[in-house]
């Protein structure tokens, strides 16, 4: 098992034992019991879990909610306990507690030799396991409240629970798959805590609703790795460190970037350098921090004479040095079960120390309860009292926002301005006394605040509520300290995720004056920076996308403004070395100075050209290359102000100066326009493909004909030049249904439109003036038209653009935004000239080859009818010769653009590789074997199209080579898998990094048909033409089964083949091409290709324009359909003639065998007997269908039509997911 795995059968295994032990104790799961029905021994334990029930009820609002969030913090003490006892055993700290060795009698070491001192035990159920733990814990309790049996959630379950969960966590380092020394790790039980989580996490994903406070942890907790750890720390604590003593031996033994040479800040006493992680989980940061402060004091005691006694050091450290807030309260206590334990190994008999590390789930009474405590023997104004109430108002809601509550801002806010207008007085008494006054009011209000939150307790004069309010007064004063080190891994929750409450704090609090309230992470920069002095530091890990999208700007600027980039490590996606392999993140990590610096600030680039498996070791060697002096091309340094040249101050570290300076002038949006369209409100609702509807109302250009259904570009996968053409928008009485039309003027216009989204980049399609557009399927208009359309388009799909929309933002989601930004050069009149007329080609290519493919607007011909020769395979081999040489010419045509835009913005040749080195060099630029080269200029079949005379000089020019045997063979063994996902021409190319041209003129050579294509390509040939034979048909039902009243399907496919001038022998061959029987694919496998075929967009439903409809598995009754003439007339008409005609047929021949009695005939009665039941049932939901009102309408689509269908079970392949089933079955319109 992995050890995941084992974390969920401990939580289970603790959670039904307590589940059991509160039912005992009278307190349900939806009810509690009155107390004189609990028995008398366990009353008490019944009130105390009371007054903690009552706290969280008035949390939570909820009985049933409270009672599990107090299974849930039982549940995870008792794991926190017992984790910390195996692994404070296996750094032998104390005897072993828990873990059981066969000479001790399957005992704990512990356990028995307790029973030897308390030999009275051994007669009581598992010998006393209980209450020999219940001992032991308390006198861990001397030291550590987390093992008081005073603590709020100290229980322990019955002893045959106990002792089941004891053998549960013994059984972990026994797993093989488990490493031995697993409780020894620094970092274990902050893996077993993310574990922990899982299951909730998975819950609150599937909801798929928005993250409130109480669920933030769930959304985004993400364990950060020690090595990360590490290097924050050291490069954020160890350089602060050293700016105060350069010298100190620390320099050397740590890989500090950028170490200062001289002394940089004044020396303080270490024990007043503060660190804070405000968002600190299990505390990884806090952990290691205490390493490396030890370290650090022994550094002080050793060089520099510093009066600290090592044995305090531990101490020292947690009580002075380390501090952390969180939300979760079982989170701070590992984070404290982890530094104890790094106390203990340093220091065996340590006595009891406090803690700066708190949980702010606590709950306090409203202002009313506790407003004489501060208004007692004092002289409140106004405004004082309204500042009181309006602290104690977000002091209640620590519990809902931890370390973002801003107390000492509130109060700093004031004084600002006292200060401000004794900085105008100058030499104004009143204004000194002022100040005076308020900074007396702020001490009084403090001391009088943590006497109101004490008083509230001891009130209630009750243990759960006492220790509470530790945390609380302990939070208050963690929120008004000031920090020399803040460091996180904060959430990453997206503003889009809020729930209602906290969008509303962190917008009320967070959005002005600059904008970081677009994800908690961007909240967690602003607060870091605010519990920080003036020259402090913050190390942070997070998403990247601060770096570059637009509604991070304002963070950025604040961060460019304000700040230093000491370090940063623009990390990328790594699902090996970073967060794991179920966590799609592209991350940051760096160090932040406040105040602003004249030095360069250091990057390291780990997104390019690099496995993500050895992403780590490279940025540890290139940072050590770094510390030692040795050149490495993954570091960069950049002056800061620089990062301000291009517009929105994006981190573009990597680019040369010259390269900078191109985004000065013009940019693509300055002029031009590059916009989203418009939104539906409900894409099931509006959007169609153009298959789904009436071609009658299929929009040819609205503004002439006013037709319902228009062209929509909504992005789609990766495709340059041309296509993406297949939806269709609801456009009726001008949009007037939809929830937004954005830039309307632009519809209909001819333009450029492109996808915005995907790991391969963007890519740029020519549109005619018939198509409005999408938020997602974005559109550029030349406005300004310095340069044709065609040319623009040519620069769009060009490698230096593409790098450009890279860097400008690097994230699989490209806004308009990045490509307004896009700086644009203006060519001369022959360059724009050659480019356009290569794009134009370019265009025209891929719109000749969309005429070949069924889901394209334009499909005029099946491959397999318009390559006339004998044999299928022949017809499809010629086919893909001539699709991989016009493929060939697009690609060639591609890199001579490339070439011309370089020549266009005049690159540099360093600035030219950078360029290709990210984006690679053009395939079609590459060498070729000189008989490919001359085959290819000599063929004819794909010339008379599209001649060669614009390029021909350029593929005379391109270099030979010569290929080995090996090497060949190895490009030509996968021909066979050419044109499967994610491996068309291109792709292979790439791949293999090999010309097209060679690809064309091997693959003609090698006779290899890939046979996923053949089949593919197949497919649509029989979907065209059995659309056609529907179509024909008088009322578009055909049956498959005989005896159904009219030819079977199967017949009508055999008379078209000849009707389309096939040979018989070129029939039966067809079964080899689809690789089955033709009989055999129409009843089982044509609906579900189909179906999955039309699956064009990953948010919008499969849409065949054929159904299958099916009586079961005995085919009782199939037919096809075409959607184009089904209506509810035709469902009856299914009913009441095909059916019939079936149902009588297999009657009669059921009679016509009663008499029979061979093993051949019973057989025969036996399938007819239930063919004949699975024919009564498909009547009964034809029935239901009708009574229930079933009447499809052509336009409103095939989801909503196909829907009660499949619910049915009508039809013999899913079609809709569950979701989208449930959608169209409650569709309103």
């Amino acid at each position: 098992m992995k050890l995941s795995e084992h974390v969920d059968k401990i939580r289970n295994h603790i959670e039904a034992a307590f589940d059991k032990y509160l039912s005992r104790l009278g307190i349900g799961k939806n009810t509690q019991s009155e107390i004189d029905q609990v028995s008398s021994e366990l009353r008490n334990e019944r009130l105390r879990f009371e007054v903690i029930l009552e706290n969280q009820i008035g949390e939570t609002g909820s009985y049933e909610v409270a009672r599990e969030k107090l299974i849930d913090e039982l549940t995870f003490t008792l794991f926190n306990r017992m984790a910390a006892v195996k692994v404070m055993e296996a750094g032998a700290l104390f005897p072993p507690v828990l873990t059981k060795q066969p000479e001790h009698g399957d005992r704990s070491f512990g356990h028995k030799a307790w029973l030897e001192m308390n030999p009275h035990m051994r007669i009581e159920e598992l010998e006393g396991i209980r209450e020999y733990l219940y001992i032991t814990f308390n006198e861990l309790g001397d030291t550590l409240p987390l093992y008081s049996n005073t603590y709020p959630y100290a229980l322990l379950p019955d002893a045959i629970s106990l002792n089941e969960i004891i053998d549960a966590f013994n059984e972990v380092e026994k797993d093989a798959q488990i490493e031995n020394d697993i409780w020894e790790s620094d970092d274990i039980l902050g893996w077993m805590y993310e574990s922990y989580n899982n299951k909730k996490k998975k819950v609150h994903k599937d909801s798929g609703e928005k993250t409130e406070f109480n669920k933030v942890s769930l959304q985004s907790q993400v364990y950060t790795p020690q090595w990360v750890v590490k290097f924050l720390v050291e490069n954020s604590l160890g350089k602060l460190y050293l700016e105060m003593y350069p010298n100190s031996e620390i320099r050397h033994r740590y890989k500090i970037a950028n170490a200062p040479q001289i002394q940089e800040r004044k020396p303080k006493p270490l024990h007043e350098v503060k660190v804070i992680d405000p968002a600190c989980g299990s505390g990884n940061f806090l952990l290691y921090a205490f390493d490396f402060f030890y370290e650090l004091y022994h550094d002080q005691i050793e060089n520099y004479g510093a009066d600290y006694d090592e044995r305090d050091i531990p101490k020292l450290i947690i009580e002075n040095n380390l501090h952390g807030i969180d939300l979760d309260d079982r989170a701070v206590q590992l984070s404290q079960l982890g530094l104890f334990i790094k106390a203990k190994k340093k220091r065996r008999n340590i006595g009891e120390f406090v803690f700066n590390v708190v949980s702010s789930d606590f709950f306090l009474p409203d202002y009313e309860e506790v407003e004489h405590i501060f208004n007692e023997g004092t002289t409140l104004d106004e405004s004082q009292q309204e500042l009181i109430a309006d602290i104690w108002t977000d002091l209640q809601s620590a519990y809902k926002f931890g370390s973002l509550i801003r107390l000492d801002e509130k109060i700093n806010a004031q004084l600002k301005v006292l200060e401000s207008k004794q900085n105008k007085a100058q030499l104004d008494l009143f204004a000194v006394v002022e100040i005076e006054d308020y900074i007396s009011f702020t001490t009084t209000f403090f001391n009088n605040l943590k006497t109101a939150v004490e008083q509230y307790a001891k009130a209630n004069g009750v243990t759960f509520l006492m220790s509470k309010t530790r945390d609380a007064i302990t939070f208050l004063e963690l929120l008004t300290t000031e920090y020399d080190v803040a460091m996180a891994n904060p959430p990453y929750t997206d503003t889009a995720d809020f729930g209602p409450e906290l969008k509303k704090y962190i917008e009320n609090n967070y959005k002005k004056p600059y904008k970081f309230h677009t994800n908690l992470y961007a909240t967690f920069i602003k607060r870091c920076y605010e519990m920080t002095g003036t020259d402090g530091k913050i190390a942070m890990i997070h998403p990247h996308t601060f770096m570059f999208i637009k509604t991070f700007e304002d963070v950025r600027k604040f961060m460019i403004e304000k700040g230093h980039i000491d370090v940063m490590v623009d990390f990328g996606l790594d699902r090996v070395n970073l967060f794991g392999p179920g966590i799609l993140l592209d991350a940051s990590f760096y160090v932040l100075s406040r105040g602003k610096s004249n030095k360069k600030g250091l990057y390291f680039n780990l997104t390019t050209n690099l496995q993500e498996k050895f992403k780590k070791d490279k940025f540890l060697e290139a940072l050590s290359d770094y510390v030692s002096g040795i050149s490495n091309d993954r570091v960069y340094s950049l002056e800061q102000d620089k990062l301000k040249v291009i517009k929105s101050w994006p981190f573009i570290y990597w680019i040369s100066d010259e390269f900078r300076t191109k985004f000065g002038g013009e940019a693509l949006g300055d002029k031009n326009k590059v916009l989203t369209g418009l939104m539906t409100g409900n894409n099931n609702k509006h959007l169609r493909f153009f298959w789904e509807v009436d071609p009658t109302n299929l929009s040819e250009h609205y503004p002439s004909d006013h037709k319902r259904w228009v062209g929509y570009q909504k992005g789609g996968p990766f495709v340059r030049w041309y296509g993406n053409n297949w939806v269709v928008v609801d456009y009726g009485n001008n949009g007037s249904k939809l929830a937004t039309t954005d830039n309307k003027e632009f519809y209909f216009k001819k333009g450029i439109s492109y996808s915005a989204s995907g790991s391969k980049g963007v890519s740029f399609r020519q549109i005619e003036n018939t198509y409005s557009f999408d938020k997602g399927g974005p559109c550029v208009f030349n406005v300004e038209q310095k340069m044709s359309d065609e040319y623009l388009l040519g620069f769009l799909n060009s490698k230096l653009c593409s790098y450009i929309v890279g860097c400008l933002n690097p994230t699989v989601n490209r806004q308009v935004g990045d490509l307004r930004r896009i700086p644009l050069a203006i060519p001369s009149n022959r360059e724009n000239t050659e480019v356009s007329s290569l794009s134009k080609i370019n265009v025209i290519i891929k719109n000749e080859l969309c005429k070949f493919s069924l889901v394209e607007p334009n499909f005029n011909v099946s491959p397999y009818t318009h390559f006339a020769l004998s044999h299928f395979n022949n017809r499809i081999s010629l086919y893909l010769n001539y699709e991989n040489y016009v493929l060939a010419q697009v690609l060639i045509n591609e890199a001579i653009i490339n070439e011309k835009i370089f020549e266009v913005y005049d690159l540099t040749e360093q600035d030219k590789a950078m360029v290709l080195a990210k984006e690679g060099e053009s395939i079609g630029g590459l060498p070729v074997v000189e008989e490919a080269l001359e085959a290819y200029l000599s063929e004819t079949e794909g010339t008379k199209e599209f001649p060669l005379d614009a390029i021909r000089d350029f593929i005379k020019s391109l270099p030979t080579v010569e290929f080995t045997a090996e090497e060949r063979e190895e490009i030509e063994s996968g021909f066979p898998a050419l044109y499967q996902n994610n491996n068309n021409l291109e792709e292979f190319c790439i791949r293999h990094q090999v010309n097209p041209i060679n690809v064309w003129y091997w693959f003609k050579q090698s006779n290899v048909i890939p046979q996923q294509r053949m089949h593919t390509l197949a497919m649509e040939f029989l979907a065209d033409m059995i659309r056609e034979i529907l179509m024909e048909d008088e009322d578009g039902i055909i049956p498959l089964v005989p005896n159904a009243g009219e030819k079977i399907l199967l017949d009508r496919i055999e008379d078209k083949f000849r009707e389309k001038g096939f040979s018989p022998a070129q029939y039966s061959s067809f079964d080899t091409v689809l690789g089955r029987p033709i009989h055999e694919y129409l009843n089982k496998f044509f609906f579900a290709e189909l179906s999955d075929h039309l699956n064009l967009f990953m948010y919008l439903p499969k849409t065949p324009f054929i159904w299958h409809l099916s009586s079961g598995p005995e085919q009782g009754f199939d037919c096809y359909i075409i959607i184009y003439k089904w209506s509810r007339d035709k469902l009856m008409r299914l009913r009441s003639v095909f059916i019939e005609h079936r149902e009588r047929s297999l009657a009669n021949r059921q009679s016509d065998l009663s008499s029979n009695e061979s093993a051949e005939a019973q057989n025969e009665k036996d399938r007819i007997f239930r063919q004949l039941k699975e024919i009564e049932a498909f009547k009964v939901k034809i029935d239901e269908l009708l009574a229930e009102g079933y009447a499809p309408i052509l336009d409103d689509g095939v989801g909503k039509n196909i829907a009660p269908l499949q619910e049915k079970g009508m039809i013999p392949y899913e079609v809709l997911n569950a979701g989208q089933l449930k959608k169209y079955l409650n569709a309103d319109w």
